[in-house]
């Protein structure tokens, strides 16, 4: 059978296969544990987080403390009241550097304990509230800064020679994340009016309709997931990025759908394992190393399944169009 190489795939008169999900989550273990090196920007980040200064968000969420109070008492009133002065008193703004749609991946961001080995944990209070929303977008700045860096340091480590300049990758990956925000922002106006209406239907009707709705909003999500992966392993730009990332999974579905499944059970299994000991604890570091391991080494593993599932997209559409009826008869 004539065998013809072409983009890493190798075509014959069968459709090639897509990459294997295992491979990749191999390959993104076996990098990380030979450049333990790039551990250290999420390691580092925790340890802020552990043992650092809380940035006190308080003022923040006094509004929302005082519309609590006026809830009718009953014993669910009580409990969220409760819960909400727990969370204004231990919630660190510091947090917010792990932004999002990317940046550093943390286990911290969800404490919120006031002590730590060390002691009681020094407390910082902005009271004002113009002050802490100024924070917050300073913070948002310097997450995506130290997230556009973290891709690049576990991008390196895989691509070596081949990895894109700092500077433009940084450049491009903060114009994304700008475009996200500014989406999202755009967004919320709209999706808070459809879950108005959507709260005022019969609950049989509502459920259908979000069930309907998971599917799409599962595929959206899985693209802005990948958005910024083409700038580290294509040296696309933002926007060339975003395009090809839409188009990845438009045709790699359901196989980027089950790695991603594969990579968020793996993540989120593992967080409750690595939560286990108390703030006080200094077992808490073991937690933070094994978290800052296992989240980096799934990140190695999406930028190797993003770079084979782009293969074998091109690889399987010139399939297509050299078996196409029309080619055929050419």
């Amino acid at each position: 059978m004539p065998v013809v190489e072409s983009n890493g795939y190798m075509e014959s008169k069968n459709l090639p296969p897509p990459p294997g999900v295992i491979g990749a989550l191999v390959n993104g273990f076996e990098t990380v544990a030979n450049h333990l090196g790039v551990l250290l920007l999420p390691v580092l980040f925790d340890v802020f987080l552990w043992l650092g200064p809380q940035l006190k968000a308080r003022v923040l969420i006094t509004p929302l403390l005082d519309l609590a109070a006026q809830i009718p008492d009953s014993a669910q009133a009580q409990a969220f009241s409760e819960s909400l002065a727990e969370f204004a008193n231990g919630f660190n703004l510091f947090s917010v550097l792990r932004s999002y749609p990317f940046g550093v991946y943390s286990l911290m961001t969800a404490n919120l304990s006031l002590h730590t080995p060390l002691g009681e944990r020094l407390q910082l209070d902005p009271g004002n509230l113009w002050i802490s929303l100024l924070l917050i977008v300073l913070l948002t700045g310097v997450g995506w800064l130290g997230g556009g860096l973290y891709y690049y340091v576990v991008a390196g480590a895989i691509f070596k020679q081949n990895a894109p300049s700092i500077w433009r990758s940084l450049f491009h990956f903060l114009l994304l994340c700008g475009f996200w925000m500014v989406f999202w922002v755009l967004l919320n106006v709209p999706l808070l009016i459809f879950l108005g209406v959507l709260g005022m239907l019969n609950p049989v009707l509502r459920i259908i309709i979000l069930v309907l709705l998971s599917l799409p909003f599962a595929w959206f999500l899985l693209g802005m997931f990948y958005s910024a992966h083409g700038i580290y392993v294509g040296r696309h730009n933002a926007f060339r990025s975003l395009w090809n990332s839409f188009r990845m999974v438009r045709y790699g579905l359901p196989n980027i759908g089950w790695f991603s499944l594969m990579a968020i059970v793996l993540s989120q299994g593992l967080d409750m394992l690595w939560r286990i000991p108390p703030a006080e604890s200094w077992m808490t570091l073991v937690g933070i190393l094994g978290h800052a391991f296992v989240s980096t080494s799934l990140l190695a593993a999406s930028f190797y399944y993003y770079r084979d599932v782009n293969l074998w997209i091109e690889s399987a559409l010139q399939w297509l169009k050299m078996n196409s009826p029309s080619s055929a008869r050419a």
